[in-house]
């Protein structure tokens, strides 16, 4: 695991206190500096991997805040998960593979991440020195 997964494994603990908010501030805080630092980087597809890991560890944390799997299933179903879909969280599932269920990445989706709850994105920030992916990997 590399030092940047690792710190979002530190700033997202399991079983604390504060807020979504409150932890998606802090994570902020240290990405934007840990990201503007790694910028010149040549492929951007690291930094959406560690972007989508920080959602992943959050979507965890909402699943983990809710007292039972009944108040989640009600909770996907109101954010627009289809019912029959959101029906899946009443597996035997712990919360690290519920957080990746096609219903909780609906429900929880990365536009709520990045518009509702503010996260900050860089890997979407096209760089000049950036290359395609095409470039590097042959299309058959």
């Amino acid at each position: 695991m590399s030092k940047a997964m690792e710190q979002v494994k530190a700033l997202t603990p399991r079983g604390t206190h504060m807020t979504l908010e409150k932890t998606l501030k802090e994570i902020n805080r240290w990405y934007r500096g840990w990201s503007s630092y790694f910028a010149m980087t040549q492929y951007p597809a690291q930094l959406s991997r560690i972007e989508a890991h920080i959602r992943r560890r959050l979507r965890s944390r909402l699943i983990d805040q809710q007292k039972s799997k009944r108040n989640l299933y009600y909770k996907l179903v109101k954010r627009g998960a289809i019912q029959r879909m959101a029906s899946k969280v009443y597996s035997n599932n712990k919360r690290w593979a519920l957080s990746n269920a096609m219903a909780v990445t609906r429900a929880c989706s990365n536009h709520f991440f990045v518009n509702v709850l503010g996260q900050y994105i860089r890997s979407d920030k096209r760089r000049p020195h950036w290359f395609e992916v095409n470039r590097w990997i042959k299309q058959p």
